[in-house]
């Protein structure tokens, strides 16, 4: 017994060994690759900046709330506060490389970064892999536009989806029964099919959100709606058609975004670029990776439950 809690106690030690080890690491590699700034990071601190604020993946409220660092729209929202009011900071680049999101909280990002634009900081967008739909909404909140390319964009839209395994669930016997207070509280149910009545409600709410999202395209992006109409119909574009149709402002990657940030904000000399993770974010994260490889049930019926979105399919 004696032997196992020896070999135990070792165990422990040694992990505490490697955690002090990595988190060394990672703050002797953040200094030896900011050592040709180390005098504007130690005495400089008020030398213009720009922050780099990435989007990556489907956009939700509250979709990671469990985990000690969440990346959700609230943690995007928070970090645009936070850049907003620091003085060194002059602008803010959205690295956006998402299909887009739920209506609230593409919403909730957007309204942000109209408030930082307010504030006097310049807000760009830098276009990944893809930036579509919501990811979209998002960007035209902002000053410019810069997409690859190739980048998939535009999926200007709304979508709401609703599965009916009422015919699959007669075949096997079963039956589902809903007690309700009113008709059409179990609207959308996956256990029957829907009635024109409910269709007819969840295509106004469709209808709404889709005149929402133009809405905010039309004045972020400064193009008239009888513009925008016929090419926001849900359809998906390059980075390079996206020009042309006015929906980006220039082709280039995260470097040239840099640069023409730079220009719109009177930044002279090369800016501090600060990035929304911090190293010990970066390293405590790998834990929750390890323990992320397999979904849990609730995690799967969330991400299932009926809702409306801005998403490119």
């Amino acid at each position: 017994m004696e032997k196992k809690e020896k070999t135990g106690y070792l165990i422990a030690v040694l992990l505490a060994l490697s955690i002090i080890s990595s988190l060394f690491l990672l703050f002797v590699k953040k200094q030896t690759v900011t050592l040709s700034n180390s005098i504007q990071l130690k005495f400089d601190t008020k030398r213009d900046s720009i922050a780099i604020l990435n989007i990556n993946g489907p956009i939700r409220l509250n979709s990671s709330s469990g985990k000690m660092f969440s990346y959700d729209a609230e943690y995007i929202v928070n970090k645009l506060d936070k850049f907003g009011k620091q003085k060194e900071i002059k602008a803010v680049i959205l690295r956006i490389n998402s299909p887009g999101g739920t209506v609230a909280a593409v919403q909730e990002i957007y309204s942000e970064i109209i408030k930082l634009r307010k504030s006097g900081k310049i807000a760009v967008a830098s276009f990944g892999d893809v930036a579509a739909s919501g990811g979209y909404y998002i960007a035209s909140a902002c000053d410019k536009i810069v997409a690859n390319p190739g980048t998939i964009t535009g999926s200007i839209g709304v979508i709401l989806e609703a599965g009916n395994a009422d015919t699959l669930l007669k075949k096997i016997g079963i039956k589902m029964e809903a007690i309700k207070s009113g008709k059409y509280k179990d609207s959308g149910s996956f256990y029957r099919e829907m009635t024109k009545d409910e269709r007819d409600i969840f295509q106004k709410l469709v209808d709404e959100t889709y005149s929402q999202f133009t809405e905010a395209v039309s004045k972020g992006r400064n193009i008239a709606m009888d513009i925008l109409l016929p090419i926001a119909d849900g359809r998906i574009y390059t980075g390079s058609q996206a020009l042309k149709l006015g929906l980006v402002d220039q082709l280039g990657n995260l470097k040239d975004t840099i640069e023409l940030t730079k220009k719109l904000a009177n930044i002279s000399g090369e800016p501090r670029l600060i990035t929304d993770t911090e190293p010990i974010e970066r390293f405590l994260s790998i834990f929750e990776q390890a323990t992320e490889s397999k979904s849990s049930v609730a995690e799967i019926i969330s991400r299932n439950k009926f809702r409306i979105e801005y998403m490119m399919e």
